[in-house]
């Protein structure tokens, strides 16, 4: 849940650097929002890679860790939620644009746009590790089916 998001960090980071914010750079980061495969991609690699040595039941387990930590996100959220200084954007608005927009999606008034690397990210790449670990357990180090 922590290497992920540094590594999509990173490598986003780059990759604006190397292509100078090209249009085309941040049309690929910012397609399809929290969905974007580029944000749990890594999640899935890792899962894949370290459990296809390990072969540890447990690694498909990690999701649940990353519920936790959306789940403690969204109630921190709702609990500072003030209608009063949030003008028109109602506590689903709020959420929805904060932990799950991502770039020139949803408004940029509503919602805390830092939840997505704080929270939603390494949710999805929880979510995707364990996915990467149980299809390492599930093909096992030879190749071949597990029972």
């Amino acid at each position: 849940m922590v290497i992920s998001p540094i590594l999509v960090f990173v490598v986003g980071l780059s990759a604006v650097i190397l292509f100078n914010k090209s249009h085309g750079i941040n049309s690929v980061l910012n397609a399809g929002g929290a969905a974007n495969p580029f944000l749990w991609g890594p999640g899935l690699i890792f899962g894949l890679l370290v459990n296809r040595f390990a072969l540890k039941s447990t690694a498909c387990w990690v999701w649940l860790a990353g519920m936790v930590w959306i789940a403690c996100g969204l109630l921190a959220s709702l609990y500072t939620y003030q209608a009063r200084f949030a003008g028109i954007c109602s506590p689903l608005d709020s959420i929805w644009n904060g932990f799950f927009s991502y770039g020139s999606y949803g408004s940029s008034y509503c919602g805390d746009h830092q939840n997505l690397m704080r929270f939603t990210v390494p949710t999805f790449n929880s979510i995707a590790y364990s996915l990467g670990a149980w299809v390492a357990l599930r093909f096992g180090p030879s190749g071949t089916s597990m029972p």
